[in-house]
């Protein structure tokens, strides 16, 4: 297993559409979820990874995260969620959010998520399963199938406040570009 390199917004490779996974048992798409996961564990503060955010070549429809169920206090589970696809929404909430590919310790803005999620997926072995959460799983549901649609959380904003975030984008690549390598 490796941990895979996130990519900066604005890699274009970001916007990469993902395709379908067909056979789950083919060798590169397990090695591909064995990868993500060690890289979800590998990345503080990381509750999701979408495979088109990471440095993979030609991605499939797959995405990584950390269930657990608010309701019963559950301990979270690196899960993974291959083809997603959302069933339903309901409500609606307007809360901070942020991404691993869009300089998380800088950059944040409030976005419209729902506030209960139902997606269907698929499991590393095929097997289909419904998951349906509220709050923070919620919305994250929706941002790494975003992901893997080629869309961020960014793309989200109105115009003015798109403007300022591109903006403070610029000041943060551009300090961070020119700091020394570690």
């Amino acid at each position: 297993m490796a941990v895979l390199r996130i990519l900066d917004y604005p890699d274009p490779r970001l916007r990469t559409v993902a395709k379908p996974l067909q056979d789950f048992t083919e060798t590169r798409a397990q090695q591909m979820i064995d990868d993500m996961l060690e890289t979800l564990n590998n990345t503080e503060h990381c509750g999701g990874l979408a495979a088109t955010q990471l440095d993979i070549i030609d991605p499939y429809r797959i995405f990584v995260f950390y269930d657990f169920d608010e309701e019963k206090s559950t301990p979270p589970i690196a899960t993974v969620a291959i083809n997603p696809e959302i069933v339903a929404t309901e409500g609606e909430v307007f809360e901070d959010e942020g991404c691993m590919s869009v300089y998380p310790d800088y950059i944040g803005a409030k976005v419209v998520r729902p506030a209960k999620t139902h997606m269907r997926a698929f499991d590393r072995k095929g097997n289909s399963f419904d998951i349906i959460r509220t709050g923070y799983l919620a919305k994250n549901f929706m941002h790494e199938i975003d992901h893997l649609n080629g869309k961020l959380y960014i793309d989200h904003l109105k115009p003015i406040k798109r403007n300022l975030v591109d903006g403070k984008i610029k000041k943060v690549k551009r300090v961070l570009d020119n700091q020394p390598e570690k």
